[in-house]
């Protein structure tokens, strides 16, 4: 197909495909940190603690992780339709099984049902932007699907946190589900992959996949070089511990240290994805329109993101309302402008002809780093006790710190990133 036809400014259906998909994709910032808002109700009604929910959370890292390059080869083997439309009714699944779970093991098992199926939204979106939008529209198509997942993300906090007190949790899971279901079938049914089929290729045996030899070279290559396990490492920080704090903590914690209710500790967490609303685009366009270095940039973001952090655990009593929500403001933030930034440093220190295998062996890394994240926060909490019905202050400042020393890692590590593009990882 040729992605620069002026058919493509014509055909109507690409708003089509990018609607039904962003929607969907809607879905999967909404359940990447569902669980925070509800943890009261899901450690009363399984009667668990805060290790096994924080495992229970991680599931859905996990099986996102794992699955990527399989999801990337059937984008390209069966379109981007069908594996957008078949993973929802697998999230679906999940939902509904979450829903149902009466224990910890079962709403276990949904919540990885939920991660295997979201997991198959992301890159067959790109793939299909790619092939219904120009190269020079291509950006600003992911910025605005970038959008639409952190607004579902903003959904997942007050509004979500409403629907459970007001439905309870399981219906809302139920209702999620159905939407889930009707999406996937408009998915399947009313959107195409390409504006005009595809010409066919003929792939000869020693080219297909996992028989070439070259394509196991570059692997390895990849894998050999240092600057791609600094961005790995640095992705698997940052990205890990904020989605743990938005994900699974964050709300508790407001509850804990404010002496809030539910409602409004979610309203604070929202400031999280707002921010990251507000942050990938802004240093998107500054980064670009004043030419400045991505590196220094990237350094200047995480001392800021750092700074955030510390200020939260060490003078939350004294912040009160306003200075924490100023701080979760700017975790989104520095958080937004920090995924921007990080991946035009890959794009700038990585060989055109390996981007696209080197993106996708990276992508993995900031899921893995959720899902150790909320496992060891969990235990860490666990192991400092309650304090009624929430845990105490000076557990979720143990879990915290912990989050902090991998945060100062990543810092460090940061001005090992190459300037500039010269030397790539080739």
């Amino acid at each position: 197909m040729n992605n620069h036809t002026p058919y493509l400014d014509r055909d109507p259906h690409r708003w089509m495909v990018f609607t039904v998909v962003s929607v969907v994709y809607f879905f999967v910032y909404f359940h990447r940190v569902s669980t925070s808002v509800i943890v009261p109700d899901l450690l009363e009604a399984f009667h668990t603690n805060a290790t096994a929910l924080g495992f229970m959370s991680s599931l859905y890292f996990y099986l996102y992780a794992f699955e990527q390059p399989l999801v990337g080869y059937l984008s390209d083997r069966i379109g981007p339709r069908r594996v957008i439309g078949y993973w929802s009714l697998g999230a679906a699944a999940g939902c509904f099984l979450f829903g149902m779970a009466p224990n910890i093991g079962w709403a276990s098992a949904g919540r990885a049902l939920i991660g295997l199926g979201v997991g198959g939204v992301y890159v067959p979106a790109v793939k299909a932007i790619s092939q219904w939008y120009r190269k020079n529209e291509f950006a600003t198509m992911i910025g605005l699907l970038m959008s639409m997942g952190n607004l579902g993300a903003v959904i997942a906090t007050t509004p979500l946190a409403w629907a459970a007190s007001t439905w309870g949790w399981r219906s809302t899971f139920f209702l999620i589900g159905g939407i889930t279901v009707g999406l996937a079938f408009v998915t399947l049914l009313l959107t195409r992959d390409y504006a005009f089929p595809p010409e066919p290729v003929q792939l000869e045996p020693a080219t297909a996949p996992g028989n070439n030899p070259g394509s196991r070279a570059k692997v390895f290559k990849v894998l050999a070089s240092g600057q791609f396990w600094i961005v790995a490492t640095i992705f698997f920080g940052i990205y890990g511990t904020v989605i743990t704090l938005q994900g699974l903590w964050a709300t508790p914690f407001l509850m804990t240290i404010l002496g809030i209710e539910r409602i409004f500790a979610s309203k604070l967490n929202m400031l999280i994805p707002v921010g990251v609303i507000i942050g990938a685009p802004f240093f998107g366009w500054l980064t670009d329109r004043f030419s400045l270095g991505k590196r220094n940039t990237l350094i200047a973001i995480l001392t800021v993101y750092t700074l955030a952090w510390i200020g939260m655990i060490f003078f939350c009593s004294r912040l009160g309302t306003a200075g924490l929500s100023l701080v979760l403001l700017v975790m989104g933030i520095t958080t937004g402008g920090f995924i921007s930034t990080l991946w035009g440093i890959v794009q700038e220190i990585t060989s055109e002809e390996i981007l696209g295998l080197t993106s996708g062996l990276l992508n993995p890394a900031p899921f893995f780093g959720v899902a150790v994240y909320q496992v060891v926060t969990g235990a860490v909490l666990d192991r400092a006790g309650r304090v009624g019905a929430l845990y105490s202050l000076s557990g979720f400042r143990n879990a915290f710190l912990l989050c902090l020393f991998g945060i100062v890692i990543c810092l460090l590590l940061s001005f090992r990133l190459r300037k500039s593009s010269p030397a790539k990882v080739s």
